[in-house]
């Protein structure tokens, strides 16, 4: 895969430009006219020296066609035997340009004219055998050549790995995809339909205290257990690429905050969210990480902390946001097998440029704390 040239006139091609004109012309001036062999520079010469460089500054945005103008004018200026040296640089340039951006087949079908073209133009213009004098600039194009392809060849082989990377990441994802849907988006369906069913059959008994009370949390499962399902359905278009429904979209926000809450009290754990300071708004992705601290904090709490209150309390300052996580449980015993919770809440704030600490609180408990900027880093 070539480079698509394309890329706007900047200051780096002016001053590049410039420099090869100045050069150019200059060395063929000022220089002892002994140095070099041919006819001396005079107007025409530094004019044809010029339109060699001139190309230079677009030759990015159209490589071929400013090295077909660069050698237009090499033609005449080497037809008129002035100095050979002075003008390869422009043309090296435009030769590379050309070489990186093309493809071998049109490098092969552009240079070897050019070549032939510069050779014969040098040789007819020599008295004796041409020797030195067209060996030097066609080896100094030549240089120029291979360096170039070298340089596309090692671009290409870079695209390449980066291909091959993004068909890896695709191909990944959609087996990711396949599996959280043959397994995990199967099992939840079950659970949603078992529970739904049997608080279904408990109702029709509701003269019954005890069976009441266990209906509830039937429901309270399976009300879950679909909402769960909604965000894996997300998650899997989001994994295979597909545009997500509104209704399902994978963007909690801080609005959910009192329906966490609630799934907690469900679970027998009393929940309260308090929020201090002036509330602002938040960029998206400091949102969907405070939310998603929360839920796993509030996770852990029902499974591991044994605890029977907890408390959200959520902070606005100045230029960050602090989110706090208590719970009345047994504080750090039994948080150390709780797989990977504590580690992606960690690697969740620190993408975001903050910072998290999960331990066991001052007076018993466990706390979790997210200090996060207000606004996600550019």
């Amino acid at each position: 895969m070539t480079r698509e040239p394309g890329r706007r006139v900047g200051l780096a091609d002016a001053a590049l430009t410039a420099a090869l004109t100045a050069v150019t012309v200059l060395t063929a001036w000022l220089l002892p006219a002994h140095w070099f062999e041919g006819r001396a520079l005079n107007l025409l010469g530094a004019a044809l020296l010029v339109a060699q460089a001139l190309p230079v500054l677009v030759r990015r945005r159209w490589p071929l066609p400013a090295l077909l103008v660069g050698c237009a004018a090499a033609v005449p200026y080497h037809a008129v035997d002035y100095p050979h040296e002075v003008a390869l640089p422009p043309i090296m340039v435009l030769l590379y340009t050309a070489v990186v951006t093309g493809t071998r087949k049109r490098t092969i079908a552009t240079l070897l004219p050019i070549f032939l073209a510069i050779a014969l133009t040098i040789g007819l213009t020599q008295d004796g055998p041409p020797g030195v004098e067209i060996a030097a600039p066609l080896g100094w194009l030549t240089v120029a050549t291979v360096f170039g392809e070298a340089v596309r060849q090692h671009r290409q082989y870079i695209d390449g790995l980066h291909e091959r990377a993004a068909r890896g990441v695709a191909e990944e994802r959609l087996r990711i995809a396949r599996d959280l849907h043959d397994v995990l988006a199967h099992n939840i369906v079950v659970i949603n339909a078992h529970a739904g069913v049997a608080a279904h059959l408990l109702d029709e008994d509701r003269e019954n205290p005890a069976l009441a009370r266990i209906a509830d949390p039937l429901r309270t499962v399976a009300e879950a257990s679909s909402k769960a399902l909604a965000e894996l359905r997300t998650t899997l278009d989001v994994l295979r690429g597909n545009e997500t429904d509104s209704d399902r979209q994978p963007t909690p926000g801080l609005d959910r905050l009192p329906e966490l809450a609630d799934a907690t009290r469900s679970a027998g754990v009393a929940v309260t969210v308090e929020e201090h300071g002036e509330r602002r708004e938040l960029g998206q992705a400091v949102e969907i990480t405070l939310y998603r601290i929360t839920q796993e904090a509030l996770t852990n709490v029902v499974k591991h902390a044994g605890a029977t209150r907890a408390t959200v309390r959520l902070d606005y300052q100045d230029e960050r946001v602090r989110l706090e996580i208590t719970d009345d449980g047994r504080g750090g015993n039994g948080r150390r097998s709780a797989g990977y919770g504590i580690i992606g809440m960690t690697e969740r704030a620190t993408v975001l440029g903050g910072r998290l600490t999960a331990g066991t609180g001052g007076h018993g408990g466990f706390t979790v704390t997210a200090d996060l900027p207000a606004k996600e880093r550019p």
